[in-house]
């Protein structure tokens, strides 16, 4: 009986240090992100389970690890690589970030959505933006929507909803035209 008493408070013990030392990790201090592209990015890197190792500098623009900084040895010159950092960037990251984020390339100016249900899970979308360059012309934005519905447990394709597409670039177009206007008061 001493034993078994024994063994118990052991055991509960051991787990209430477990479940102590759990909630240390848990209380993280607030965080602080210099721009919506990093927090986005940093989420993305959480929900894969990517540990990077304490100080690692590869989320960071000016780390290393970007095209602009693998190309410097070939002779180009930093200023003339092409990269999106562009309100426009922001806006589109924004607009999209309450769905799944497959990609997110500021270098190449491209974003994709995973899919997104929508009406109790019967049909759902995925967004793909591009952003070609920033003069905020309807010819620097491609956006598409695609579309699925669910029938007989099967996703039946419905292409791209191009109405719901041009809303949608609109709607960043817009945005982004009144940041850089509010910008440069």
């Amino acid at each position: 009986m001493i034993n078994t008493t024994r063994s118990l408070i052991i055991f509960f013990l051991a787990v209430l240090l477990t479940s102590c030392a759990q909630l240390r990790e848990l209380q993280d201090e607030p965080e602080t992100y210099s721009s919506q592209r990093e927090k986005v990015m940093t989420k993305q890197v959480e929900k894969r389970d990517i540990n990077l190792p304490d100080g690692s500098t590869i989320l960071e623009d000016d780390s290393a690890l970007n095209l602009g900084n693998l190309f410097d040895g070939f002779g180009g010159d930093n200023s003339k690589n092409f990269q999106i950092d562009s309100i426009v960037f922001d806006v589109a990251l924004d607009q999209v970030a309450f769905m799944p984020l497959v990609s997110v390339d500021s270098i190449a100016g491209i974003i994709v959505t995973d899919w997104y249900s929508l009406d109790n899970g019967n049909s759902r979308v995925k967004i793909n933006i591009r952003i070609t360059d920033e003069e905020m012309s309807d010819n620097s934005l491609l956006v598409s929507l695609f579309s699925q519905t669910l029938i007989d447990d099967r996703w039946i394709d419905d292409g791209i909803n191009e109405e719901q597409s041009l809303k949608i670039k609109n709607s960043i177009l817009s945005k982004a035209r009144s940041l850089k206007i509010a910008s440069e008061l």
